[in-house]
């Protein structure tokens, strides 16, 4: 991947999520639905009765729910929202006097989270097809960014970590779930298709993901906790949970 720029990884992005989309059964080089769910911990007393739809094409590096603590009435936007899987729970939690905003470079993923929406009768979520690195919405208007997973596939990370800082409230903070390295990978696993979906050959080593962070100026930084599960498969790989402030 580091003989194609920019926008040619956004579109191969875009296309491989947009096939998760719509054929979310097919076969891919990384987990996939329910079962990766379930082994990454979300409940399976709540995912056994929502619709198939809303799980089956889930690709999350962990589950942000224990670390989000989201309070009731806050503004919400969740980056790479994909099918809506996160969406659900965070709609859930911050009740009818809150919103939660999805987003997705997919526009097929933005059409199956918009109809497993309607499906679960989520009526405080609305969902936007765009790009992390550019976000439609305005400064100062979320009072917290979630994502889980999405740095790693971004080939712009620190203009889209500027975004985030952006349209967070002074105060606001960024609570998210994603892979980074222990170690640096080498030339020819960072130039592999394969590995970049497989969200290890975009991702960053963590210490270099951090000072990213404080560069786009969020304020105490933490990692709540480290853990290798089902998505983590490359020795390398590890699932961090980090939260910071504006």
């Amino acid at each position: 991947m580091l003989d194609i720029g920019p926008e040619e990884i956004k579109k191969l992005v875009k296309d491989k999520y947009s096939e998760v989309a719509t054929n979310p059964c097919g076969v891919f080089n990384f987990p996939v639905g329910k079962i990766f769910a379930l082994k990454v911990g979300y409940p399976k007393e709540v995912l056994d009765i929502l619709p198939a739809s809303l799980t089956e094409s889930f690709t999350g590096a962990n589950n942000p729910q224990a670390f989000v603590e989201l309070k009731p009435g806050e503004i919400v936007l969740d980056l790479g929202c994909g099918g809506g899987l996160d969406l659900y729970f965070y709609a859930k939690a911050i009740g009818s006097r809150g919103k939660v905003y999805g987003l997705d470079i997919s526009e097929d993923m933005v059409n199956r989270a918009k109809e497993n929406m309607k499906k679960t009768e989520m009526e405080n979520v609305e969902i936007h097809r765009g790009e992390s690195d550019n976000l439609p919405f305005n400064d100062n208007f979320f009072d917290v960014v979630t994502s889980n997973g999405i740095y790693n596939l971004s080939p712009e990370k620190e203009a889209a970590m500027r975004e985030v800082y952006r349209v967070l409230k002074p105060g606001g903070r960024t609570v998210f779930c994603e892979i980074v390295l222990k170690e640096p990978l080498s030339e020819d696993e960072r130039k592999s298709h394969n590995d970049w979906f497989r969200c290890i050959g975009g991702a960053l080593v963590e210490k270099d993901f951090l000072a990213l962070m404080g560069k786009v100026g969020f304020k105490s930084i933490e990692v709540i906790s480290k853990c290798r599960n089902a998505r983590t498969g490359h020795p390398s790989a590890v699932c961090a949970n980090i939260r910071a402030y504006k």
